[in-house]
């Protein structure tokens, strides 16, 4: 349970909502369920915006004991402005016990958040007011023809898209969700399962992947691209799926030759609009390597400029975090 000093520290801005449910995507995530404790808590969002949530932890340090303290994260809301709630999903990026070995703390948040946060409590919520926003042109209804490029902790804004694509049913708006991973499990699809359309979330790798499987039977202007960059087996799809599966990296074929990922499975290449979605590594192949310097490569974004002839007008990015070598 939260402790009660979180609702004595509301900042100017903040907005109380109340955890209802809780839902276990993968096997190091889930995704919250929150409501307004009333009508005045309320807020409006656009799709592609994020809050940042406030949140009261304990949380180990170096000598042994634990420290309580406020933290603050930033997540994409993962559910459409059309609905009465909101829906945050949150990965554990680093292991319950972890200490920094500079700080002498934990600075995890999200394996004490998914331990210690339970169904009935409070948060504080603070939406990021910025009217450029990650999706802006898509929530203005500017563009509509959307590839939407994905890491692996980076589909939380195409969730929330694809439930206003449910819910408003606009025959002009089309999305091609390319969704890259490493693998689909944490342990090697095996036969028994490859082939199974929905995979157990105690193991899954793949935050929303039976969520997608679903999504994509039901909306007809919905297709998904799954990708896995580890050698492994892989689920096969029918020829009229508007779901696909393919290995290795977007915008390489098996044998290392360049492909056009987006000519390939998208919609009228001209008109799409290309928001990217993950680590500097996915999105423009900056890394920082394991002695401080940075790397410049390439990514999605030079992928599609330089091989699908895309403008950069047409592009968008929401960059969490500047990827380090040797890291996962």
């Amino acid at each position: 349970m939260l402790s009660e000093k979180l609702s004595e520290r509301k900042l100017p801005g903040e907005y109380e909502w109340q955890v209802t449910e809780k839902v276990r995507e993968t096997h190091d995530t889930y995704t919250y369920i929150l409501t307004p404790i009333s009508a005045s808590q309320r807020f409006n969002f656009g799709i592609g915006q994020f809050v940042t949530l406030s949140a009261m932890l304990n949380r180990p340090i170096a000598s042994g004991g634990f420290e309580e303290s406020m933290v603050n994260r930033a997540y994409s809301i993962a559910s459409s402005p059309t609905r009465d709630l909101i829906e945050l999903t949150i990965k554990e990026e680093k292991p319950y016990g972890y200490i920094n070995p500079v700080t002498k703390k934990s600075d995890a948040f999200a394996a004490y958040f998914n331990q210690q946060v339970k169904i009935g409590d409070k948060i504080k919520l603070k939406l990021n007011p910025s009217k450029e926003h990650f999706l802006s042109k898509v929530d203005a209804g500017v563009e509509k023809n959307i590839a939407y490029w994905s890491g692996a902790n980076g589909a939380q804004s195409a969730r929330c898209l694809i439930q206003y694509m449910e819910d408003k049913k606009d025959p002009e708006q089309n999305l091609v969700l390319f969704y890259s991973n490493t693998k689909l499990s944490i342990e090697s699809a095996n036969a028994e399962t490859s082939n199974n359309e929905h995979h157990p979330v105690e193991s899954l790798n793949v935050i929303y992947y039976n969520w997608l499987i679903d999504a994509a039977k039901k909306l007809d202007n919905l297709k998904v691209i799954f990708t896995f960059t580890r050698e492994q087996e892989i689920p096969k799809a029918s020829k009229d799926s508007r779901v696909r599966f393919r290995k290795g990296r977007f915008f390489l074929n098996p044998d290392g030759t360049p492909e056009r990922t987006l000519s390939k499975y998208g919609n009228n290449v001209k008109t799409s609009f290309n928001p990217v979605c993950g680590s500097s590594a996915f999105i423009n192949g900056t890394v920082r390597l394991p002695d401080g310097k940075i790397k410049k490569g390439k990514g999605i974004l030079q992928n599609l400029i330089e091989l699908e002839g895309i403008s950069p007008e047409k592009t968008d990015k929401e960059q969490f975090y500047l990827q380090q070598v040797g890291a996962n």
